[in-house]
């Protein structure tokens, strides 16, 4: 499974205004990288429940891994800036369920 399932309820059901992802390193082999974190954030995001968008920002962003989760569940279309190693997405909620079965950009 690509989603972090460890952290309490109350994480995944809360509507954020702003995600920061700054870990785990990913760096060496025994460290997991952030593909499940930027997964999950994607997922937070697309279920705000409130009007507004979350702004996602990925710091570290040179694996090509990491890069590679960012474009496929952050969504290009959705980034607004960044510099260097930082990245900053702004993403919009999810109107229809069913919009998400056929990807996320």
């Amino acid at each position: 499974m690509l989603a972090l399932s460890n952290l309490p309820d109350d994480v995944y059901d809360r509507d954020w205004d702003v995600i920061m992802i700054d870990g785990p390193r990913g760096y060496f082999p025994a460290a997991p990288g952030r593909m499940a974190v930027i997964y999950s954030a994607a997922m937070m995001a697309r279920g705000r429940k409130k009007s507004g968008v979350t702004h996602v920002f990925i710091h570290d962003v040179d694996r090509e891994v990491e890069k590679l989760y960012a474009r496929e569940f952050l969504c290009m279309k959705y980034r607004v800036g960044g510099i260097r190693k930082l990245w900053h997405f702004v993403i919009p909620p999810v109107v229809n369920a069913s919009d998400i079965a056929h990807g996320f950009c």
